[in-house]
């Protein structure tokens, strides 16, 4: 992987880390990554699996109303790009690509007991250890673009009133580099892309929590 230059700036009046030669964005502190990649997605096209992460996020969203709370610099807060290869129908399909794809993530770590629980959380046991918030686009009946949101607890042990929270040092009392599992991420998000719908649904419901 060729050397990456690092160069601080302000990027609509967030200051962030653009890493020339890679295919991100990485900021200090941003209000939402999901939010600030849909507004920018509005006046410009991606390649697929362009992604914006973030240490700090000031108005973090979870499904519907809830927030997503995440101390600074220790978990993954990220928001990827994606022009879904699938057809309206199938809007499902990406959910289970990308739970599926973050569960390979950690079983990699050893992380024990993970199971999906439906719409989009991420679990290890009865604890809660990630989510997923996918926003699509559609126009003139077409999948246009989807911003796929993932927050995944990793060395933060301190919940505040989210007694079913858990992380990957909380499990496994180890520390982890956040970038090294975004990177893990997005390479288990390319290679899961590539497989049928039909063997994304079958590995989904296999880890589903009925």
């Amino acid at each position: 992987m060729p050397e990456s230059k690092t160069i601080y700036h302000k990027f609509n009046g967030f200051r962030c880390q653009k890493y020339i030669k890679m295919e991100y964005i990485k900021f200090d502190t941003i209000d939402s990554t999901n939010d600030f990649l849909k507004s920018l997605a509005q006046t410009r096209d991606f390649d697929d699996f362009f992604y914006i992460s973030t240490d700090f996020q000031t108005k973090g969203r979870g499904q519907r109303t809830n927030i997503w709370q995440s101390e600074c610099c220790k978990n993954v807060l990220m928001s990827i790009f994606l022009h879904p290869p699938w057809n309206l129908k199938q809007q499902a399909v990406l959910n289970q690509m990308v739970s599926v794809s973050i569960v390979s993530v950690l079983q990699k770590f050893n992380i024990p007991g993970l199971r999906i629980k439906q719409p989009n959380d991420i679990m290890s046991g009865d604890k809660k250890i990630g989510g997923i918030l996918i926003e699509n686009v559609i126009a003139k009946n077409r999948w246009k673009q989807s911003i796929i949101g993932i927050g995944l607890n990793v060395n933060q042990t301190n919940f505040v009133n989210l007694p079913h929270a858990c992380s990957m040092k909380s499990l496994t009392g180890k520390d982890y580099k956040v970038d090294l599992i975004i990177d893990e991420l997005i390479t288990e998000l390319k290679k899961h892309h590539k497989h049928p719908a039909e063997k994304l649904q079958e590995a989904y419901e296999a880890l589903l929590i009925p």
